[in-house]
């Protein structure tokens, strides 16, 4: 299946304004990926819109007959930075080192 580059536009255009959407990239794949950046009050809210809008996006489109989201969802990386920030960092996680405690900084 063939994306073209303009199809990020197009998906905003699918979006309401209760969606919050501010931003779309779409990978060609394969397979075709659609990141979607919305400004949702939870998570749960976000995964919602966002299914929302892709699913009005590929019914909008008739060259997207028969075709599915695989997944919608967000993918948690946070874990993964959790970790990178306890083992690399002399901090004990912190994104920057305290403050001297023999200096005036505080």
């Amino acid at each position: 299946m063939h994306i073209e580059p303009e199809f990020s536009s197009f998906i905003m255009s699918c979006a309401t304004d209760e969606d919050r959407l501010e931003h779309v990239m779409v990978h060609a794949g394969p397979p075709p990926t659609v990141g979607l950046f919305l400004a949702a009050e939870s998570l749960e809210e976000a995964e919602r819109a966002a299914c929302g809008v892709v699913r009005r996006a590929l019914d909008r489109r008739p060259e997207f007959a028969g075709t599915s989201v695989v997944f919608c969802g967000t993918p948690f990386l946070a874990p993964y930075y959790e970790q990178l920030l306890t083992s690399a960092s002399p901090g004990g996680g912190l994104l920057m080192t305290p403050p001297d405690q023999d200096s005036a900084e505080r």
